[in-house]
Formats: structure tokens, sequence, C-alpha cells
């Protein structure tokens, strides 16, 4: 296959991610475009900052600090040794003298879905973020509120969503005979979002019988007195969880963090034909359409009232779950959100 040139010789792509495989921005805004990326022709080096989640206590405590440290410094032999052309950033934060360094001959591409300036884990977040801002040639974000934060230093963040396959993640017909499922699919740390949810889904069992699917939660979570069940995250749960739901849920506190956050969750359950009720938090109020493909609710009446419309009527979950699933495809689908990035390499190797 032709290789992609410059100057006669492949063009070098550096890819240095803050997860592995197991985390889910490094993996679907980053690692999944490897192959693809391939494709066209460029020579691709992945450098993950830590390695893949360990399964037990001797990996934890013995193997993985030891990978750890070994991939710290294949990343600075890569960094400081070696040529690219292109260096992809997903979320990573790079010290300030690497970068005076590696963007003298190298064009800085970082990517970015939360507020990572507001880690209140690292006390240097925001001065770590604002150097990759002042260095990055280009910078892709989730959402248009990350955007705030780079006109601080005079750049325009690109928006590209977190892409989802729609090709593996399919609507299917649900049967309207079975018990409603209400479906969430998250994290460990952002279980606590579903704490907004909890008066509301205990009134709604008191009227309806339904089923409350968690995907990622924490494995010790439950709502007393709601039909729950919690599955544990692993790769491609999210394809069969999907298959088994009915209306898709993303609630969100109103705060800085959460106002910054990507929509991937609603992009999912959009790509499954889903119906969703999400709070009007950030990028949230731009991908439901209320009425159309979901219901954007504040209080929890709004709430309430939102999802028992939907489990009472299969005809408006079936038009709504339509209408969020050409959305998907139209908009957030995989190639669709490659055609934008590989234009921006690209255009970085022609400056």
């Amino acid at each position: 296959m032709l290789k992609m040139k410059h100057k006669n010789r492949t063009q070098k792509l550096l890819m240095l991610t803050d997860g592995n495989f197991d985390q889910a921005s490094a993996r679907i805004r980053a690692i999944q475009y490897i192959p693809m990326l391939k494709n066209r022709g460029y020579s691709v080096c992945y450098i993950p900052r830590i390695p893949l989640k360990p399964t037990n206590f001797i990996l934890k405590y013995g193997y993985f600090p030891l990978l750890k440290r070994l991939l710290w410094l294949k990343r600075h032999f890569a960094l400081y040794f070696c040529r690219w052309d292109i260096i992809f950033v997903q979320r990573l934060l790079i010290d300030e003298h690497s970068l005076k360094r590696l963007t003298r001959k190298s064009k800085l591409i970082f990517d970015f879905d939360d507020a990572i300036y507001l880690h209140s884990l690292d006390p240097n977040a925001p001065i770590k973020a604002e150097n990759m801002m002042r260095y990055a040639h280009r910078i892709i974000i989730s959402s248009p509120w990350l955007n705030d934060f780079c006109h601080e230093f005079g750049k325009e963040g690109v928006i590209i969503p977190t892409p989802v396959e729609t090709e593996v993640i399919l609507p299917v017909s649900k049967n309207g005979n079975k018990t409603p499922v209400i479906g969430w699919i998250g994290s460990s740390w952002t279980t606590s979002y579903l704490k907004l949810l909890e008066p509301v889904l205990q009134k709604l069992s008191e009227e309806i019988d339904f089923q409350l699917l968690t995907v990622g939660a924490k494995q010790e979570y439950t709502i007393p007195g709601v039909n729950h069940k919690n599955l544990k995250w692993e790769f491609g749960i999210e394809a069969k969880a999907l298959l088994k739901m009915d209306i898709g849920v993303m609630p969100l506190p109103d705060e800085d963090f959460a106002r910054a956050k990507g929509g991937y969750k609603l992009y999912l359950y959009m790509a499954a034909g889903l119906p969703c009720v999400a709070s009007p938090i950030g990028v949230n109020s731009l991908i439901i359409k209320n009425g159309e493909n979901g219901f954007l609710a504040t209080s929890q009446n709004e709430w309430l009232s939102s999802l028992k419309k939907l489990m009472q009527n299969k005809e408006l979950r079936t038009k709504m779950g339509e209408n969020g699933r050409f959305q998907a495809v139209a908009l957030y689908d995989r190639n669709v959100c490659f055609s934008q990035l590989i234009q921006i390499i690209e255009e970085s190797n022609k400056q």
C-alpha cells in the first residue's frame, strides 16, 4: 500500500496516552485509531503511561510498578532520542522541559476530553495543562465547554466527539411485554452521579415495575427499593448491555468538571437506538433535542415525568431511538470522527 510520505520518507507518529486500553478515553480517543492511521500510511509507535490494570495482588505490587517504570523509560527515550513528525498526546501531561525539546522538530497534537486542569488529586495539574496548551501545535477537545480553557492561551480547540462503532453497536427491536430496563454506563468514580437519581428511581419503583441496569459502577453500589443489576466493566460489554436496555440515562451535577465532560454515554445509547434522559449540563444540552431523541430533565419531577412517559409508551421510545440512531451514525461514528482527526494530522504535516 502507498505510504504517507514527506520528503521521500514515511511519516512517523508517536502516540502517548495517560491510560491504557482499559481506560475509556485512551482506548476510544486514541488507541483504536491506530489501525486506521496505519491504513493511511503512517508508522505509529504507541506508548501508554501505565500498563493494563493488574488482576491479582502479586501483579499489582510487583510486576505493575516494574512495567510502569519501563514504560516511563521507553517514553523518555522516544521523546529525547527519536525523530517524530507528529506526536499525538491523549490526556498525558508532559513536563515543560520535554515539551520545549520535542516541539523543536515535531508537531504536537494534544487531545483531552475532561477538565483535566481541575484535577483535585494533582495540585500541579493546572500548571501542567497550561504548558500543554502553550506548546501544542493543535488541540482536540470533546466539548465546546473545554474551549474556555483553550482560549485563555489564545488557542482554539477542534471539537471531535468521542466516537462509537455504529457498525458494532446496533439497535434491536425491543419486546414491549418485558419489564422496561433503564440503563446507565459509567465507571467506578462516576457512580456518585447516580445519587442524583436515587430518589426518582425509588419513587418510580413504587408506581412502575422496571429494572435498573448499570455497567461499570462500584460493585457494592445498590439503591434500596430498586430492582438493580450491576455488571462489572470488561471490554466489549457495552454492546451486550445496551441490547438489554430500553432507556439510557446520564445524570450530571451542575459543576465545572461535569459541564466540561463529553457525551460518550449518550452517543452509546443513541447508537443502540435508545431514547435518552439527561441533565441539561454542558454538551448534553447540545446532543439531546428535547422531545425528539430524548428528554432533558433538571428537577426530580422532570426526571420522573420523562422516565414515566418513555416506559409507558413503546412507540415514543421507538421513534426517539430511531432519531438518536440517525444522529449517532451521522455525527459520532468512528469513521466520521477519524476523518476530522486525519485532516488535523495532515494539515499539521504541511505546516
